[in-house]
């Protein structure tokens, strides 16, 4: 396995994004609910957290179940704290 980064989506609604854990979690994704940072929340303030290896299992267990998105984030760490890379 590689190494492992962390990842923050961002859903329309905190609905949206509860449903979206739930279906991670049955699917064996780990993953929590967090308060999105004001750099990138624009409606909603609630996402979906996930430290894992690859993204790429994640995004295709959300388009299998047709749950949309607003954006996947990369959290990347740097010298004055973190920054947020729009995958």
């Amino acid at each position: 396995m590689g190494t492992e980064k962390e990842y923050l989506i961002s859903f329309s609604s905190f609905y949206k994004a509860a449903y979206a854990k739930d279906v991670l979690e049955e699917h064996g994704l780990r993953s929590s609910l967090r308060k999105m940072p004001p750099q990138i929340a624009h409606s909603c303030s609630t996402g979906v957290y996930l430290r894992i290896d690859s993204i790429a299992r994640v995004q295709q267990v959300l388009k299998d179940y047709e749950i949309f998105t607003k954006g996947y984030y990369e959290i990347q760490w740097d010298s004055p704290g973190k920054t947020y890379v729009r995958l």
